[in-house]
């Protein structure tokens, strides 16, 4: 009779592997994903800002197109997937 204890680790690293890919497509699935909008104002930032800034600023920005009614609301990826 083999001990369960030396069974060979396939089943236990296959395992692994569907729910690492689960995890993953679940994550992939509720990122935000944004509506076709085009911001031209409110992200005016110097030559020298750094990148987080930048981003900041884009952000702002596009957080003030949809206070406005310019654009739609960020949705979850799988939203768009059921319809």
């Amino acid at each position: 009779m083999i001990n369960q204890v030396f069974r060979p680790p396939q089943r236990q690293l296959i395992a692994a592997a569907i729910l690492t890919a689960v995890v993953a497509f679940g994550w992939y699935a509720v990122q935000p994903v944004y509506p076709a909008c085009t911001v031209f104002s409110g992200s005016y930032v110097p030559a020298g800002t750094s990148s987080a800034d930048r981003d900041a600023a884009a952000r702002q920005a596009y957080e003030n197109a949809v206070a406005d009614g310019a654009c739609g609301p960020s949705d979850a990826r799988f939203r768009d997937w059921i319809g």
